[in-house]
């Protein structure tokens, strides 16, 4: 789907922001004009899912505000990783970025295994989003005190939002 079709579908199921992420090994050199082409009603964050090898490989969205970025280790549960070594991978990336947040579902399939208090980041559910079927599986309401990108990175990154499933 264009950006401008997955922007359509999200806005038509009453969504109120969407972020574009692609994997950077997928980027096109000028994915940036393509998104600021969007029109949309809906706040459109923009990123990249970062690959990042450590002993495998692990993804890492960057969210893009005005200001802030937002760093979100991604689908805990495709790894195939027991708790320990998650635990580990989870410590790596933190060492590496200023980890704010975890995906704890997979293309919006929740992992209850993951909702735990050892997890000491705020626990975000995604559809992740790779085709038209994924809209709508998993997302989160924000708390957020303003319909900004800046205000809503703040309120996920405090933990003022909660997950929502299908």
């Amino acid at each position: 789907m264009t950006p401008q079709a997955v922007a359509e579908a999200y806005q038509a199921r009453g969504y109120d922001f969407i972020a574009f992420t692609d994997h950077d090994y997928l980027l096109k050199p000028d994915y940036l004009e393509e998104y600021s082409r969007v029109r949309s009603e809906l706040v459109l964050f923009h990123g990249i899912e970062l690959t990042v090898f450590f002993k495998g490989y692990l993804h890492v969205s960057k969210i893009a505000g005005d200001r802030e970025h937002l760093h979100v280790l991604n689908h805990l549960g495709e790894y195939g990783l027991v708790m320990d070594q998650l635990f580990e991978r989870i410590q790596t990336v933190a060492d590496m970025f200023p980890l704010d947040a975890v995906e704890i579902t997979s293309k919006g399939f929740r992992h209850t295994e993951y909702e735990i208090p050892e997890i000491k980041y705020p626990k975000i559910a995604s559809d992740d989003m790779h085709a038209i079927v994924g809209i709508g599986r998993a997302w989160i309401e924000v708390d957020a005190p303003r319909r900004e990108k800046d205000s809503i990175i703040q309120a996920i990154r405090h933990g003022d939002f909660w997950n929502c499933y299908l």
